[in-house]
């Protein structure tokens, strides 16, 4: 069994190596990681899975400020569970988990570089269909999710980095 938590900092190393258990160490040369370089993460939206049993790190996801359009976005990624507990439930808990605090916190829409077969039952869908794009990404595995009505009405184009949420959504969707 296991219970989300807010990542804490010191938690920064278990997450880094928890990630390259599941993605490798060439993860870094992902085109989603130019839109995280020296940008913080979402706080607020930056969680593990722990333990119940002895509180040890089994599953990070983590969110970053980009925009699309002028308009304010977060990127999902990277979401990982160990490895060794792939299909326990881990993943999906932290996704949904945070997809409904991002909606709490009016956040309108969520882009991911991932699988459809696995990210379309948390309601997330091409993204091209909708004209948007990330620059050097396959376009067949950027995904959006709308968390408010009619979030990407008037939304298209490239996806943009963004330093912080600063001036966000809070004040204009």
């Amino acid at each position: 069994m296991f219970h989300l938590t807010t990542e804490r900092p010191e938690d920064g190393p278990a997450i880094e190596a928890l990630l390259d258990r599941a993605f490798g160490p060439d993860r870094h040369a992902k085109i989603s990681y130019r839109y995280r370089s020296h940008v913080p993460p979402v706080h607020h939206l930056s969680r593990v899975a722990r333990s119940d049993a002895d509180g040890r790190l089994l599953g990070t996801i983590r969110y970053w400020p980009v925009a699309i359009g002028g308009h304010t976005a977060l990127l999902l990624g990277p979401v990982a569970a160990e490895p060794a507990l792939k299909g326990r439930g881990i993943g999906v808990a932290l996704i949904r988990d945070t997809l409904d605090a991002a909606a709490w916190m009016n956040a309108a829409r969520v882009v991911l570089v991932g699988d459809i077969g696995y990210y379309k039952r948390f309601g997330f869908a091409p993204a091209a269909p909708l004209g948007l794009h990330m620059p050097g990404e396959n376009p067949d595995r950027l995904l959006a999710c709308g968390l408010a009505r009619n979030a990407f009405a008037g939304v298209s184009g490239a996806v943009e980095r963004r330093r912080s949420l600063r001036g966000s959504w809070r004040q204009a969707a």
